[in-house]
């Protein structure tokens, strides 16, 4: 997840990621220079599969997802924003297919 000045939406937007079904994921969330409240509304989280990064070249969205892509350590990469709510079954439903289907 990349944000910037979302603070109106991160808070719903993390607790939909984090209430999902399946649960064996790390959430990387990357601030891409907010302003506002964001970074310290994704603190006030205490949930140990967040990992909040700064992006250190401050190159704007495009290459704030390539920063997080680049910290990514899981077999699948599931892409959200700061201003979406995601169904509890979304990314369950996301490994289940991927599983599979390994050809794709």
């Amino acid at each position: 997840m990349v944000v910037r000045n979302e603070e109106k939406n991160i808070s719903e937007a993390i607790q939909s990621i984090l209430g999902q079904t399946f649960s064996d994921f790390e959430f990387i969330i990357v601030d891409d220079n907010s302003t506002d409240r964001t970074k310290e509304i994704i603190g006030s989280f205490s949930d140990p599969r967040i990992q909040l990064f700064d992006n250190p070249n401050n190159p704007g969205r495009p290459g704030s997802l390539n920063f997080g892509y680049a910290q990514a350590r899981g077999r699948y990469i599931a892409h959200t924003d700061g201003d979406d709510i995601s169904l509890p079954n979304r990314i369950q439903l996301l490994y289940e297919f991927m599983e599979s289907h390994p050809e794709i």
